[in-house]
């Protein structure tokens, strides 16, 4: 159905949203220096990129000029055709050097096993290093049980530095993906321990060990050896998480030793306390509760998150105990829910949850709050009131996630049955006008939330007489910015009639904005402001226009400006945009410029969807380098200064402003 859907929505990708409020000028007037789209031909690539017109795209691939050969041929890569896999492959025997290594990164992004073969064989014909390191690395992304071997079998010096790297990153993307054997393992073990060669490559075989479900024992000793040695600060993240799969006491004590030392960066403590979820509750308890105080709130937050993952029933109570003790909103949140998944007399912790619900004016510790009753499935009156009384984004998308994962728990049935038995009240038809509420209310978001459950549940999609407030919904979408929430509609009315709707097409309205986006200078700089400080961001036109038009648009119309950072993880900092920090309504959907960028600390992209478009509207900063997110998102900047502003913001924290630095 994505397939369909992603056909007959081709023509409108060509449109460029403007955004609220007009489109203003970029300080520069004129053509910008060194911007490559005031070349007519490599807009015409692009447009044919945004229409995802493969057929046309193609045809440059014959071309004179290198230039748009190699543009053509990542083109197609960004959007994943797997029916231009051949045709992409067709360029591995081109003249120019550049044109190849763009070739195999495109058959590498399309995904598609038919690449392989294509790729083994002009492995062994092609050499060029920097060719030759694209195809491994290419055939960690579509490749299988013989890629694994070929890349085994390849014999490289260590002195040449872009061979191993391409040799790591083909091992780390198969490992992610599920593959890997002992020479690989062996080979990356070598690498790791290979002081002689540069950290970029350590790193990316430490990531490997990180990515890769397995046992890892027979290796503490190096891990341990490599983690002292080092200063970089990925390559003892990705450590500290392979530690946690090595499954003996040396490697359970160094992990405290990490934890413990003061002087240890609170990324590698993370990934550290994430690890100690391996080995057993009673073991890691004592240490985890003194991490609940510590002045880090991340640290603290993570340690409250082990809890709720590792708890056990008989320490319910001290959880709810400890949330009472505790300084930081999140690690209360997470103790709460802790105390409350665990608990065998679920009420007055509930009621406890909604009444610090209540209480409290921190729209963000409303939300987790929200869902910290999600294993209370009687609580879902209560959370259905505030998803839909409440006149804040953030709550009512979250209070949805919450009724979806109540009625997920795998106690639902049995607490339904008791219901019905008690009550004769059918708690199945009540979910399922609460997700008919949800899919009538209009949110973006919400309506595909709503529509994804119906259609994920026969029993909730059999409730339906018909599927009007469905039609209805699905013509209240704007293409082709409510891409997602158009598919899942149309699963969810598949599901509930058995019938498939044919899928709009729509024309094309629009075209791209070449006039603003020439204006733009390559690294034209940004500035955000924040009460922690300032961070700058270097945008890079050239790779993303879209992307980097439309955020710069966004920017000139502070509509960032007093929004909030709505998520942290270990690898990123998440902006959702909107003064209220969260607002689907404002957001919308973009095709997806997907390129050979290296994501490293301080790289700042968009999100991507299945669909392989980008939400305008949310974007993210990286907190490490992490090798298997290249290629997954638009690229639009790169911090170049402040990232220590960065590594101190935590979820709630302001966006001041973000504006231009004139020259």
């Amino acid at each position: 159905m994505i397939k369909i859907f992603s056909i007959c929505l081709l023509a409108a990708m060509t449109v460029f949203y403007s955004c609220k409020g007009g489109d203003p000028k970029p300080q520069n007037e004129g053509p910008a220096e060194g911007n490559i789209y005031n070349d007519l031909t490599l807009r015409k690539i692009y447009e044919l990129r945004c229409e995802e017109n493969s057929a046309e795209l193609i045809k440059f691939f014959s071309d004179n000029l290198p230039q748009y050969r190699k543009a053509a041929v990542l083109a197609v890569g960004s959007m994943r055709d797997s029916m231009s896999t051949v045709a992409a492959a067709s360029l591995l025997t081109d003249e120019d050097e550049e044109v190849r290594e763009a070739a195999v990164f495109a058959i590498g992004q399309i995904g598609h096993k038919a690449g392989e073969k294509y790729l083994l064989e002009y492995l062994r014909k092609d050499n060029e290093p920097a060719v030759q390191a694209a195809i491994l690395e290419a055939l960690g992304k579509c490749g299988g049980e013989k890629s694994l071997e070929a890349i085994e079998r390849v014999r490289i010096l260590h002195s040449d530095n872009n061979l191993v790297l391409g040799e790591i990153k083909g091992f780390c993307f198969l490992a992610k993906r599920g593959l890997f054997s002992v020479n690989g393992t062996q080979k990356a073990i070598n690498i790791l321990c290979d002081s002689l060669l540069h950290e970029k490559i350590r790193e990316i075989s430490s990531e490997y060990f990180a990515v890769c479900n397995t046992d890892f024992s027979l290796y503490t000793d190096e891990f341990i050896k490599v983690y002292k040695a080092v200063e970089f600060v990925p390559t003892k993240e990705n450590i500290a998480n392979a530690l946690g799969k090595c499954h003996n006491e040396r490697a359970f004590n160094f992990l405290k030793t990490i934890i413990k030392d003061e002087k240890t960066d609170y990324r590698v403590v993370l990934s550290a306390i994430k690890a100690l979820e391996n080995y057993p509750y009673a073991d890691c308890k004592e240490l985890i509760l003194e991490q609940l105080n510590s002045f880090d709130e991340k640290v603290s937050s993570y340690a409250a998150c082990f809890l709720l993952n590792k708890g056990i029933k008989a320490d319910s109570s001290l959880y709810l105990e400890l949330s009472r003790d505790v300084a930081g909103w999140q690690t209360r949140a997470y103790l709460l829910a802790t105390a409350l998944k665990y608990s065998s007399s679920k009420k007055n912790i509930a009621k406890s949850i909604q009444s610090g619900f209540e209480a409290s004016q921190n729209i963000y510790e409303k939300a987790a709050l929200l869902r910290s009753l999600e294993t209370d499935i009687s609580s879902y009156g209560f959370v259905e009131n505030q998803t839909f009384y409440s006149d804040n984004q953030l709550l009512m998308v979250e209070g949805l996630k919450t009724i979806i994962n109540m009625y997920e728990n795998p106690e639902f049935e049995k607490y339904a049955k008791f219901q019905k038995l008690m009550t004769g009240e059918n708690v199945t038809e009540d979910f399922a006008m609460i997700f008919k509420k949800a899919v009538q209310n209009g949110n973006s978001q919400m309506v595909a939330l709503a529509a994804s459950a119906i259609a994920s549940h026969e029993e909730i999609a059999n409730s339906y007489m018909n599927t009007y407030f469905l039609n209805q919904a699905l013509s209240n979408c704007i293409l082709p910015q409510d891409a997602d929430t158009y598919v899942v509609l149309l699963d969810a009315i598949k599901k509930v009639t058995g019938q498939i709707i044919k899928p709009v097409s729509n024309p094309i309205t629009g075209v791209l904005d070449w006039d603003y986006i020439c204006r733009i200078k390559p690294g034209e700089k940004i500035v955000i402001s924040t009460k922690k400080g300032d961070i700058t961001l270097k945008t890079d036109v050239n790779t993303s226009p879209i992307a980097v038009s439309n955020f710069l648009k966004l920017v000139d119309q502070k509509y960032f400006d007093n929004s909030s950072f709505t998520n942290i993880s270990t690898s990123y900092l998440e902006n959702r945009g909107s003064i209220s920090g969260f607002d689907e309504t404002q957001s919308f959907m973009i095709p997806s410029e997907l390129s050979n960028t290296v994501f490293e600390e301080g790289t700042t992209a968009l999100f991507t969807t299945a669909l392989n478009t980008s939400n305008a509207t949310q974007w993210f900063i990286m907190l490490t380098s992490k090798s298997v997110f290249d290629g997954t998102s638009p690229v639009i900047a790169t911090v170049t200064e402040g990232m220590d502003c960065v590594h101190s913001l935590n979820t709630g924290d302001n966006i001041i402003s973000i504006s231009r630095i004139k020259d």
